[in-house]
């Protein structure tokens, strides 16, 4: 018992020492250096839930010291079970990015990477030695005799062994950022070819139009939601077969945004609508948008209609013609008695974006290249391929878009042309002219199909007036520069005559703010844009 009593015994300690100050702090600084990389990168929703599921593990853990004990033996379960899963799938890769094609370029090459004499491979890798030789070393990989480069020898940097040592490495460096950045690719793909946006550009709901609007913020969060569609190797992109959004402000069935029903009881006449985004309803609920406002009205003056809403986002005029013989070929829908068409801006757009031309476009497609342009050269299809290969160029891209604080508003998916190069009259001219294209082309189908047609050329920003102080603040933004939409307004309005109504001045006289974008109204513009259509459609159906 005297032993037991001895001072030389170590005592136990009673508390869990202090940890260094690192060690206190890493709780802390991981979870939020978590959260700042998953906010760059746009999976802010995951950088929310990491940030409250963190802050509440440490709060508990901090108060209680044993939900700390808990929580440390359950980290350290995880902890040993991932590292598990990991070793393989690490080493697995290991095995498949290195070994693998290191020991196929040594089965071609017939040489031993790893013998530092780089002699060729022999029958044999054993060791002959003498009995008068020195022993064997008794720790492994002791023997250091042939790393031991003679003078000259093949250690000297600049020999070809080291140059291939260097080749070699790039080469691997270069194999293993092209497997992880077609790794990335293919994570960010979406395997349905959905297109889903960018639609706005900004934030539409800080608008004076839409922030008194009761529910905008969900209606536009849907409407964003709703994208634009499948990719369509004849329309570009549509809401076709499977494409089918449900929600409070924002229904697409059938290829078609839902409108409201007629009250009236009896037969209805049956009108297809066909435009843009601002006959689709880009910043109106279901019963809000032009085609729905048209129904009200027509219900007040005893003419019943089954309206159905082709608008698409982003449509140009000859995409809507596209889709309107789609749509008759199919002979899948009742017949219409009439169909409206309700375009403009966007066909100006287009001048805007790829340069003035005189052939139909849209805008995720570009201008057709003229048959003498030459095709890419080689260095230019290999600085392509590797852009979107490389994980190097991804992540350098995404650092770049994270310090990249200019305001730009894409509307296509390829370079837009200068603003100042564009010519306004020849782009007003060339705008209407592809128009009346497509205009006569959908009288000829109203001939042959037996419908009446209506078109309208739509207001917008640069046509209303007054503006109001919030309307005026979105003049002149990049790429609608008032050198070149004003006067080429002017002379597109110049050329168009009947059958087109020219409704620019639909909106003239309103006090409030329509415009949250330089197209896009409220549910009040969308309301004044239908009384302004509807006496003309009255005398189609009558």
């Amino acid at each position: 018992m005297a032993a037991l009593d001895s001072p030389q015994w170590s005592v136990l300690p009673t508390s869990r020492p202090t940890p260094p100050a690192p060690r206190r702090i890493a709780p802390f600084l991981v979870p939020l250096a978590l959260v700042v990389l998953l906010w760059i990168f746009g999976a802010h929703t995951l950088a929310v839930i990491v940030l409250v599921v963190a802050t509440t593990i440490t709060v508990v853990t901090t108060t209680s010291p044993r939900a700390q004990a808990r929580f440390d033996r359950g980290a350290a379960w995880i902890a040993h079970h991932v590292g598990n899963i990991l070793t393989v799938v690490l080493l697995g890769f290991v095995q498949l990015l290195i070994f693998t094609p290191v020991a196929l370029i040594a089965r071609l090459t017939r040489s031993d990477p790893m013998d530092p004499r780089g002699t060729k491979l022999v029958e044999s890798r054993w060791l002959r030695r003498r009995a008068n030789e020195r022993s064997l070393p008794s720790r492994q990989y002791g023997d250091e005799r042939y790393r031991q480069a003679a003078a000259g020898g093949s250690g000297a940097i600049g020999t070809p062994r080291w140059i291939r040592g260097v080749v070699g490495g790039l080469a691997l460096l270069l194999l293993a950022d092209v497997a992880v950045g077609s790794l990335l690719a293919r994570l960010d793909r979406d395997d349905s070819e959905t297109i889903d946006g960018p639609i706005f550009g900004f934030d539409p709901v800080a608008q004076e139009a839409l922030a008194n609007q009761p529910g905008a913020g969900e209606l536009m969060s849907q409407l964003e939601g709703a994208g634009l569609g499948n990719s369509d190797p004849f329309i570009g992109w549509r809401f076709g077969a499977g494409v089918i959004t449900k929600s409070e402000f924002v229904n697409v069935v059938d290829g078609a945004r839902e409108s409201r029903a007629s009250a009236l009881d009896g037969p209805a006449r049956e009108v297809w609508f066909f435009g843009g985004s601002t006959l689709y309803g880009s910043g109106q609920s279901d019963e809000a948008t032009i085609p729905s406002a048209i129904v009200a009205l027509l219900d007040a003056q005893g003419i019943a209609i089954n309206a159905t809403n082709f608008g698409h986002p982003a449509y140009a005029q000859w995409q809507q013609v596209q889709l309107l013989e789609a749509e008759l070929s199919a002979g899948t829908r009742t017949a219409p008695d009439v169909v409206v068409f309700y375009d403009g801006f966007n066909d100006l757009t287009l001048q805007t974006q790829f340069g003035v031309h005189d052939e139909p476009t849209h805008l995720f497609f570009g201008v057709a290249n003229p048959a003498t342009t030459s095709s890419p050269t080689v260095a230019q299809t290999v600085r392509s391929w590797w852009a979107d290969h490389s994980a190097a160029a991804v992540a350098a891209g995404r650092v770049r878009d994270v310090f990249d604080d200019e305001p730009t508003i894409q509307v296509a998916d390829i370079e837009a042309a200068p603003i100042d190069s564009i010519d306004p009259i020849a782009a007003g001219n060339a705008a209407a002219a592809i128009h009346r294209r497509g205009v006569d082309h959908v009288v000829a189908l109203g001939r042959a199909y037996g419908f009446d047609t209506r078109f309208f050329w739509q207001p917008y920003l640069y046509t209303k007036d007054p503006l109001t102080p919030a309307e005026q603040d979105l003049v002149g933004l990049p790429g609608y520069d008032t050198d070149v939409w004003f006067p080429m307004t002017a002379q597109v309005r110049s050329q168009l005559s009947a059958p087109i109504i020219d409704l620019s001045d639909a909106l003239d006289g309103e006090t409030s703010s329509v415009f949250w974008d330089f197209v896009h109204t409220n549910e009040r513009g969308a309301a004044l844009v239908a009384d302004a259509m509807l006496a003309d459609l009255e005398e189609a159906l009558s």
